[in-house]
């Protein structure tokens, strides 16, 4: 059964419009998916996750880890997470133009050099998800226009782990004068949903 990873990094739970844009999302992909395969989705919640940047003796260890393939340890979940995906989800409001600090972190801490990409001879970078497509899913008060840089910097990312395709998914305007918040979020998962 092929996983759907979805990575939460809404900080209001129940309160974000994100997430309800997430959720929408994630019932249209089954949906869509229904006939031929079902995902099944694992979630990291990163509000709830013990969340620690890279400090000095947190890269000593992970690269004494690394240095003796021991791929399997706890402090590489995320990047194993990311690896063997077959899709990617990631929920974050649009936060300072960008994403929530926790989804940094995860990135840094999913990020890892013969897990989730490598390098052939010739110093190339080789993704080694398995993942084919990447989903970004965000909302903001007001429009993004040009200054999309959490899509942006995720969206790259995904490529260096070999994600094939990225598509963003966003509801913009939410709290500008009449805004209709239902109908903008509806109109938000209007676009193809992929099948498998």
């Amino acid at each position: 059964m092929p996983t759907l990873l979805f990575i939460n990094a809404c900080v209001r739970g129940r309160d974000s419009r994100t997430l309800a844009l997430a959720e929408h999302l994630l019932t249209c992909i089954k949906e869509a998916n229904s006939h031929d395969i079902a995902f099944q989705i694992e979630e990291i919640r990163l509000s709830t996750e013990n969340l620690l940047p890279l400090n000095y003796e947190r890269l000593l260890r992970r690269e004494e880890l690394l240095a003796t393939e021991q791929f399997g340890d706890t402090m590489f979940d995320y990047a194993n997470a990311v690896a063997q995906a077959d899709m990617l989800v990631i929920a974050a409001p649009y936060w300072d133009m960008s994403f929530p600090a926790s989804l940094k972190i995860f990135f840094e801490l999913a990020s890892v050099d013969k897990i989730t990409f490598t390098y052939s001879e010739d110093g190339t970078p080789v993704g080694l998800s398995a993942a084919k497509d990447m989903y970004y899913v965000t909302t903001s008060g007001g429009y993004i226009g040009n200054c999309n840089f959490g899509f942006e910097y995720a969206s790259a990312l995904c490529r260096l782990y070999g994600v094939q395709n990225t598509h963003f998914v966003s509801a913009e305007g939410l709290d500008l004068d009449g805004a209709d918040v239902q109908a903008i979020l509806k109109e938000a998962c209007s676009g193809e949903i992929l099948t498998y």
